[in-house]
Formats: structure tokens, C-alpha cells, sequence
């Protein structure tokens, strides 16, 4: 770029409105069937690592419209489960579809809370838990409703080395393993939000990075939020902000410790990406502020002088919308087929793979084309996009090098728990991912077109 023509101000994306935030401690009853790995050799949670939480957050913009964030450490969703919760969330609060956004951070520490375990060892407590839910996070959405207060919502991009690709190969026997791929660069980029108040202090801080949350795996027996649990706790006491997790498009991507027992994996993974929070956040302008050339200043060279200087707007606009894509599916094998193989009383390993395919073929039935919801919301100058899919990171990818003029966040399974968006290379070989997957090949290529419409659709151009 010609130097005369380079931008003379330097600004995050900022949103000003309403703001509230508000959390409550969603952590399982010990006891509870927590069967989750295939290669795990106990049914009960032993104990608890890191508590599991729920978070909601509220923002209002300068037309009264009302937008509401809730995450929850969980797994996954079921779509039964997210429907009954968002139906609660939308009737007492009057609010559109695109309005909402329910969000798990995926944990693999936490019980799969599936209806169908009832009779298993501590299943007993499995609906019990799920019946609480709705109430609960209404409860909760309206403690963050009234905590609202003129805010500054600021993004900033970072970097954090955690994450690496996961569709490796086991030389010896080439089959395809979910495991560090050192030879394929991971996305590394982490996206910080930070909200501030009337008096410029930070009340939370928004953490948006891809990687699956399994640093604990089959053999660890404690309820844990994995490495977002670390992060936010270091976040946490470093700026007395409430963090707030969001799992980025990381059907890809795991940590560099992944599947160990010992829960330091968990604390070691999640400082790694709390520092490197910090450190975007130490980077920040103050909110409100721009970074601003203001000359020459004449020294043994001519110095360019650049100098903070306060924003004359920050935008106070948002907006909303969605589509309820119908994607292709993949021929699967019949719900007759899998029950026959679960009768045939399979290693702990495989049942678990057989019983996922049931809930997935429960869930679609013998349809061809198979539900993915998709909503964009637009902040000011960023974006917050979440799909029901597990999408590759090569869909926030695209996303962010389409929009370079917006600040991207990029959410998996958010309402509702759908399966895996793998890129169209993924389907060539041995990938777990695609293997597993109910949509057919180019999945994500068309998720991330009909995004990409969506975001036009609320106008590419940064609201600043």
C-alpha cells in the first residue's frame, strides 16, 4: 500500500449499548453417569476437577432490540434438550430465533447427559438434571438482564500455539487417528472481546479460540471444564473481569496435551491460552479510544507520531438473522443394522460408537437431507457466527479472509448438536471426522457460502 494512502487512525470494533452478565454453577451431582469415552473403564463421575458453569450475557442496543449469549459447560446438547431450553429462553423473553444463542464449550469431562442412559449405574440423575435446565437458565438470563449497564463491548485478535491439527496417521498401520499432526499448521488465532463500563472498567472478558476441550480423556474419572475451566480462572484473578469461553470451529484441532488422566494437562493448557489472553488484552486501547497520526515530529529522522485520542462514535447498532439450512446426508447404515450390532454385546469401545450412530439416526430418521441452523449477529464493526456443527477451522478461516474489514467469532454446536462439518479433502481418507459425520461431502463449502450470504445479507461494510 502506497504510505500516503495508508488509514490514519488505528481502532477495535466496538459496540456500545446495555450490557449484563450473570453465572451460576451447573456442575452435574457426583454419581452421575459419566460414561463419555469408549476407552473409559468407570460409569460414575469420582469427583470434580473444575466446576462446571453457565454464563449469560445480555446486550441491549440503542433500538431496544435484546441479544442473549448463554454458554454452559457441557458436551453437547441434544437437540431435544436445546429446544426445550431455547422455547423457555424465547418466551419469557420475547425474542426472535436469531435473537438467541445457546452455546456448550464442548468439555469432554462432563456426563453426555443422553435420556437413553437412565438405567445405567447413576442414570438416575441424568433427567433430573436435564428438567432443571430451562429453569435455571431463565433464572439465570434474568439475573443478567437486570445487571445491564452502559457498556463498551472492544475485540481484538491474538495469537495462542495450543491448538494443533488432529487428523493424523498411525504410521504403522495407517489408519487414521484423532492426534497431533504436527506437518498441517493449526489456526492459532484467539479473539478477545472486553467489556467495559461507564467508569472504563473491564466487567468481562470474551474468549473465542478453536480446540476441542479434551486435554482429559477415558481415564480421568472427574467432572472438569477442561482447559476453558484454567483459562477463565487465571483470566479471572488477573483482571476481576467475568470470563466467558467460546469454542471456536475446532472439529479439527486439539490441544497439545490431549487424553491424559492427570487433570495438570487441564490446568497447563488452559494457562497457556489464559496468558496469551492477558497479553491481547494488555495490547488493547482503552474503549472508546482510537490510535491516531498526528504528524511529523522532526528528530534525526522524520518520526511519525501516533497518539490516543477519543472516538467522536461508537457504533450502538445490532442486528440479527439466520437459516435453517437442509444439507445432504450421507448414506448410514439403518437403525435395524446398529441395533443389531449393539445386541451383539460389542467392547465398551465400540457400543459407544453404535450408540452414537443411533441417537444420530433417531435424530434425522431416513431423511436425505439433514437440519443445520446458522445465525449471525452483527456488533457494531464484528460478527459472531454460530452453526449446530462441529465445523472445521478452515470455515472461521475463509470467514475472517472473506470479511477482512470484520472482527470474526466463530462458534461450534451452538443451538443445538448436529455433527461434524468437515472440509472436502477430509472424506478422501481414513478421518474420523468424516467417517462419523451424517452430511455428505462439501458440507462445510456450502455452510460457509450460505454464511457468507447471511453476513451480506446484514452489510459487509464495518459499522465503526
Amino acid at each position: 500500500m502506497n504510505a500516503q494512502l495508508a488509514p490514519r487512525t488505528i481502532a477495535h470494533p466496538e459496540f456500545r449499548g446495555a450490557i449484563g452478565i450473570a453465572r451460576i454453577d451447573v456442575t452435574p451431582p457426583l454419581g452421575i453417569y459419566a460414561r463419555l469415552w469408549g476407552s473409559a473403564r468407570h460409569d460414575v463421575a469420582a469427583g470434580v476437577h473444575r466446576p462446571m458453569l453457565a454464563t449469560a450475557l445480555v446486550l441491549r442496543d440503542g433500538a431496544s432490540s435484546m441479544f442473549v449469549l448463554v454458554t454452559i459447560d457441557v458436551v453437547a446438547l441434544w437437540q431435544e434438550e436445546m429446544d426445550r431450553i431455547r422455547s423457555a429462553l424465547l418466551e419469557r423473553f420475547r425474542l426472535r430465533p436469531a435473537q438467541l444463542i445457546v452455546h456448550p464449550s464442548h468439555t469432554h469431562s462432563s456426563p453426555m447427559l443422553a435420556r437413553r442412559h437412565a438405567e445405567r449405574p447413576g442414570g438416575e440423575f441424568i433427567a433430573p438434571y436435564l428438567d432443571s435446565l430451562p429453569s435455571r437458565l431463565t433464572e439465570l438470563v434474568e439475573s443478567a438482564h437486570r445487571a445491564m449497564r452502559p457498556s463498551v463491548l472492544s475485540w481484538a485478535y491474538g495469537r495462542c500455539a495450543l491448538a494443533f491439527n488432529r487428523d493424523a496417521v498411525d504410521t504403522p498401520t495407517g489408519r487414521g487417528v484423532c492426534g497431533l499432526n504436527p506437518a498441517r499448521r493449526a489456526d492459532d488465532t484467539v479473539l478477545v472481546g472486553r467489556v467495559t463500563d461507564a467508569d472504563g472498567r473491564a466487567t468481562v472478558v470474551l474468549v473465542n479460540y478453536a480446540c476441542h476441550p479434551v486435554s482429559l480423556g477415558g481415564a480421568n474419572q472427574l467432572l472438569s471444564s477442561d482447559y476453558p475451566g484454567a483459562m477463565r480462572e487465571l483470566v479471572e484473578r488477573a483482571t476481576n473481569a467475568t470470563c466467558v469461553f467460546l469454542q471456536g470451529a475446532s472439529g479439527d484441532l486439539t490441544p497439545r496435551r490431549s487424553y491424559e488422566s492427570d487433570v495438570g494437562a487441564a490446568d497447563d493448557n488452559g494457562q497457556e491460552l489464559g496468558y496469551a489472553v492477558l497479553a491481547t488484552l494488555k495490547g488493547m486501547l482503552p474503549p472508546a479510544t482510537e490510535l491516531t497520526y498526528q504528524g511529523i515530529e522532526e528528530s534525526g529522522t522524520a518520526l511519525g507520531v501516533w497518539r490516543p485520542v477519543a472516538r467522536r462514535e461508537v457504533s450502538g447498532r445490532a442486528h440479527a438473522a439466520s437459516e435453517h439450512m437442509m444439507l445432504p446426508l450421507k448414506s448410514l447404515p439403518t437403525r435395524e443394522t446398529i441395533l443389531e450390532r449393539i445386541a451383539s454385546h460389542p467392547p465398551a469401545y465400540e457400543l459407544e460408537r453404535l450408540e452414537r450412530m443411533l441417537a444420530m439416526r433417531d435424530r434425522i430418521g431416513d431423511a436425505s437431507l439433514g437440519p443445520l441452523p446458522v445465525t449471525v449477529w452483527s456488533l457494531g464493526g464484528a460478527l459472531v457466527v454460530a452453526t449446530s456443527g462441529e465445523a472445521y477451522s478452515q470455515y472461521q478461516l475463509e470467514l475472517r479472509k472473506r470479511f477482512p474489514e470484520r472482527t470474526i467469532a466463530v462458534l461450534n454446536l451452538a443451538n443445538g448438536a448436529t455433527s461434524y462439518l468437515p472440509e472436502e479433502q477430509a472424506y478422501d481418507g481414513d478421518n474420523y471426522p468424516a467417517r462419523v459425520t451424517e452430511y455428505a461431502r462439501g458440507c462445510l463449502e456450502q455452510v460457509t457460502a450460505k454464511t457468507i450470504e447471511l453476513i451480506a445479507h446484514l452489510g459487509s461494510e464495518p459499522d465503526l
